[in-house]
């Protein structure tokens, strides 16, 4: 998102204090207040958990849905957050706030015009609400109509001739106009009245690095980060001040600090890894785009660079890689071709190396892309900058990086939506003795009437739990082998469908499958039609189960072969045999949403995405809090292009715990 100003953070901080009127019950009070009280401190999914609660007794209260819309804004879900504004809507019109936050994510989903009137109407209803009319200046800015931008903020200054925020905004909308000396009067008039204002020092002081006044700059920065020492964005940019004042050690310093404060900046890496390349620390230099390449996988600018500096190295195949990647990207990029070429060459490979010469040539003499070949004389670049011609210059953190705090280690807390999780689907929903505890935000395991049902007859000799989450058995292996010879003992003895059951879980523990698959096959002959299912339902897991461990044992398999083991392997059978058991699951206990599930995951394996969400949804419709099926069938959509309905889905998914879902939503939000 570009120009990202900080009034949004600002906004989204002053949502979570402004109390609402009181509750009939005080539990829902106290619920609602443990769950603002998470909002507050960042852990923003597990305050969407004590909404939910709140949501589900008592549906036709507005604060819940809105305070969850305010977490959702905070986790990047704008859709998300506009449903549950409008749901806070519908139940009270006249609730400010709602309009507000609203507005603030309708901004983002681009919809400047429903934004608008969103501020609008909370200003008809609190004509002297200052966010409000900030909010409206923010609109002008990301339409780039930053006159408007200045006049908006003006309107809030006469208002209140000493509100710092939009002294500030109304300074970045100057700046965005290239005006900057009246940028400059706004910031100096913030640190009058807040001399101890850390936004004020940094916005000066980038003022000051623009005019090459870096001897004042500094100063600046300086400040802003005794003041402010999370700030990323401050070291960040004091880095290049020190940069311009030859001080590189400074300027690493910098960057190092970044990166212990945040492990995922990849602006950061980015940064040092120009830096390292500048100072012949071609290695590490290597070792930092590679970093940023595995944050942000399609950073065309780490990729360059790392295929420039793989090339020097003798990494000769990587290089050409690296260099095909922004060739498919970006086909009139002459300078790639010029780069593959000389790869190519140092392999001898002269035919190659030719014709990647000669396409550069005609790309070049042809001019057709002359603006991205066109390399401007400054020493750094925006975010907003797309031109590869720049790829050696550093970054300069915008807004949205300056105002980024880190205060959370745990992965559960604060902006998820920034960790780059792998996205794998959710596993089966499997039947297990032992569960394993999931997350603080997410259930760890699923209640079922029929379940409940064999668990109160006693018949298993122990307690059953539906979860997708089992408990690792790497510690418990000799106690396992004396189960499974205790079982066996027992099998000799009076043979059963429960005893073949229990001990097919604990070969299943140990992954002896066969053994497992053999086992159920027992269970099945032997039990009557009304309880066969269970052993059905386990024995298509024990399948699924065997084909991904078998997968992942081949090391010469490429990994995108291995993620979809079952067409390696040649195993329609056993998929088709998969999908019966959980189709006799179903046709014997139609009501038990998991086995739709489970099938809706061999369809996904197989690549049959329309059936996968066909049994998602059937999933869904019997178990209407079901995160994982929401989870799934939200990928599914994302793999056919229907991104809409999956981040929709995925937000669902995250508003039910799988904090997951956050990164996945940011990675493919439209």
């Amino acid at each position: 998102m570009k120009k990202i100003v900080k009034i949004f953070l600002v906004a989204i901080g002053f949502l979570t204090w402004n109390p609402l009127c009181g509750y009939s019950q005080i539990n829902t009070d106290r619920v609602l207040a443990i769950g603002r009280n998470a909002l507050y401190f960042e852990d923003y999914v597990l305050s969407m958990q004590y909404f939910n609660q709140v949501i589900r007794v008592k549906p036709y209260l507005p604060e819940p849905y809105f305070y969850r819309a305010v977490a959702k804004i905070s986790l990047e879900d704008f859709k998300g957050a506009e449903e549950d504004c409008s749901a806070a809507l519908e139940r009270n019109p006249f609730l400010v706030e709602a309009y507000r936050c609203r507005g603030i994510a309708r901004v983002y989903l681009k919809k400047y015009d429903e934004a608008t009137a969103d501020f609008d109407k909370g200003l008809d209803l609190a004509p002297d609400n200052k966010m409000l009319l900030i909010c409206k200046g923010y609109v002008s800015v990301q339409k780039e109509d930053y006159k408007q931008a200045v006049k908006d903020f003006t309107v809030a200054i006469e208002k209140n001739s000493r509100y710092k925020e939009a002294y500030l905004n109304r300074g970045y909308a100057y700046m965005s106009d290239e005006d900057t000396i009246s940028a400059l009067k706004d910031f100096e008039k913030l640190l009058e009245i807040d001399p101890f204002s850390a936004d004020g020092h940094a916005a000066r002081g980038y003022v000051y690095y623009t005019q090459e006044k870096y001897d004042q700059s500094i100063v600046d920065f300086d400040e802003a980060i005794r003041l402010e020492p999370y700030r990323t964005g401050y070291y960040i940019n004091r880095s290049l001040v020190r940069y311009q004042l030859k001080n590189l050690r400074g300027a690493m310093d910098d960057y190092d600090h970044v990166i212990r404060l945040d492990p995922y900046n990849s602006m950061a890496y980015y940064n040092r890894g120009i830096l390292r390349t500048e100072i012949g620390d071609k290695n590490r230099a290597v070792e930092d785009f590679d970093r940023v390449i595995e944050i942000e996988p399609d950073n065309d600018f780490a990729i360059y660079n790392r295929a420039l500096l793989q090339s020097e190295l003798g990494a000769l195949n990587k290089s050409i890689k690296d260099f095909t990647t922004i060739i498919e990207k970006h086909p009139d990029f002459f300078p790639a071709y010029y780069g593959r070429g000389e790869a190519k060459m140092k392999k001898f490979d002269k035919i190659g190396a030719e014709k990647d010469y000669n396409t550069a040539m005609l790309l070049r003499q042809r001019k057709l892309t002359k603006k991205d070949f066109e390399k401007d004389s400054l020493s750094t670049r925006k975010q907003s900058d797309k031109n590869l011609q720049n790829h050696n210059k550093l970054v300069v953190a915008d807004r949205e990086e300056e105002t980024k705090r880190l205060t959370y280690k745990s992965e559960s807390r604060g902006k998820v939506q920034n960790v780059n999780f792998n996205i794998d689907p959710e596993n089966n929903i499997v039947l297990t003795f032992h569960p394993a505890k999931k997350s603080d935000v997410q259930r760890s395991t699923y209640f079922d009437r029929s379940v409940e049902k064999i668990n109160q007859s006693g018949v298993m000799g122990k307690k059953l739990y539906l979860t997708n989450a089992e408990m690792p058995f790497d510690n418990q292996l000799e106690n396992t082998f004396k189960e499974i010879e205790k079982l066996t003992k027992y099998i000799e003895e009076k043979p059963s469908a429960e005893f073949y059951f229990q001990r097919a879980l604990l070969f299943e523990n140990i992954s002896d499958y066969d053994s497992a698959i053999e086992d159920l096959g027992k269970a099945v002959d032997m039990s009557s039609s009304n309880d066969v299912w269970i052993y059905r339902f386990s024995r298509g897991n024990c399948w699924m189960k065997k084909i991904e461990y078998e997968a992942s044992l081949d090391d010469d398999v490429e990994e995108n072969e291995r993620k979809n083991g079952a067409e390696y392997y040649g195993m329609k059978m056993i998929c088709d045999l998969m999908l019966k058991d959980f189709e006799e699951t179903n046709n014997i206990n139609p009501q038990f949403p998991f086995s739709w599930f489970n099938r809706g995951n061999v369809f996904s394996m197989q690549k049959d995405y329309r059936n996968a969400i066909a049994n998602y949804t059937k999933a869904i419709d019997l178990e209407k809090n079901f995160a994982e099926a929401y989870f799934n069938r939200g990928l599914c959509y994302v793999l056919i292009g229907e991104n809409e309905k999956g981040i929709l889905d995925l937000s669902k998914a995250g508003e039910l715990g799988i904090y997951v879902a956050y990164n996945v939503i940011k990675r493919f939000r439209e």
